[in-house]
């Protein structure tokens, strides 16, 4: 179809509608949509919405890492989700389609991980096998009309724009100013330990020997969420889409020099902005603490 942009690799699909703006309120519209989160050939992650019995691209978003957020809308009484982005006062609704209401939450959770990738992590491979890249067309169909009730008045703190952005042709004007503002200018081959990530120095090999040895899962209970950790666990949460996406985009904003160290005790005179640099402040400043 000569309206779909083109698009290098399909990273997640899955059937949702849209909602659209009658004054302050959103209400569903009806269609049968597809949200797909893709990287374009210029290498940029997209967000599109296609109406699925067309299959019709109608809005194709350029999003670039911490620039937006997918939620679940609280407010809402259904599967409401919310496109925010954090740079300006747009937001997307949109409402899940897929007939188990149980998967939404993991679905959201990838998302965010599609999202929020920092650029320079686009060409590794997606989470694992779990992340459902692709949602199977043979499921039955929800009954569309029994949703089109559903009504949300969110408490926004700015006046909403209800203008879709579409760039289903070239690179716009704004996006290459936005491509260029997230250029890191340091060259990484200077420094060999400046592309050390925490996600080479958190794997099971390396992480196994210290829960056993100093019973890790007791000293991390008051981070982690009520109930009871086992070591194992533990190592599957450090491998977990939505952690290593955390991960990910704490080191973009280490090594882009976007993070403030002395919140974290760090004199940012002494050290460099890389991850091994970090860890090693951290570990003198645990050893003038004891």
């Amino acid at each position: 179809n000569a309206a779909i942009p083109q698009m290098q690799e399909i990273m997640l699909e899955f059937r949702a509608g849209k909602m659209v703006f009658e004054g302050k309120k959103v209400a569903p519209d009806t269609r049968k949509g597809l949200v797909r989160i893709a990287k374009g050939d210029e290498g940029l992650v997209h967000f599109q919405w296609l109406d699925r019995s067309q299959n019709v691209v109608e809005d194709d978003q350029i999003i670039f890492p911490d620039e937006a957020v997918f939620e679940k809308v609280n407010q809402a009484s259904g599967r409401v989700y919310l496109l925010k982005f954090n740079t300006d006062d747009r937001k997307f609704f949109f409402w899940m389609q897929e007939p188990k209401a149980e998967n939404d939450s993991h679905l959201c959770s990838s998302v965010n991980y599609y999202l929020n990738r920092p650029l320079e992590f686009l060409d590794e491979e997606g989470p694992d096998a779990s992340v459902p890249l692709q949602v199977s067309e043979d499921v039955v169909e929800d009954d569309i009309s029994s949703r089109a009730g559903i009504l949300v008045e969110p408490n926004f703190g700015a006046e909403v724009s209800s203008d879709v952005t579409s760039s289903s042709g070239p690179v716009k004007l704004e996006d290459l100013q936005r491509i260029l503002s997230n250029i890191d200018p340091a060259d990484t081959a200077l420094d060999p330990d400046e592309g050390l990530s925490l996600g080479d120095i958190l794997k099971p090999d390396l992480i196994m020997p210290l829960i056993e040895t100093l019973q890790l899962e007791q000293r991390l209970e008051s981070y982690l969420p009520e109930g009871q950790w086992s070591p194992e666990d533990i190592l599957e949460l450090l491998q977990s889409p939505p952690f290593r996406q955390q991960m990910d985009s704490f080191a973009y904003v280490l090594r882009t020099g976007q993070i403030d160290l002395s919140q974290f005790g760090v004199d940012p005179s002494k050290y460099k902005f890389t991850v091994l640099s970090f860890l090693e402040a951290l570990e003198d400043s645990v050893s003038k603490a004891s």
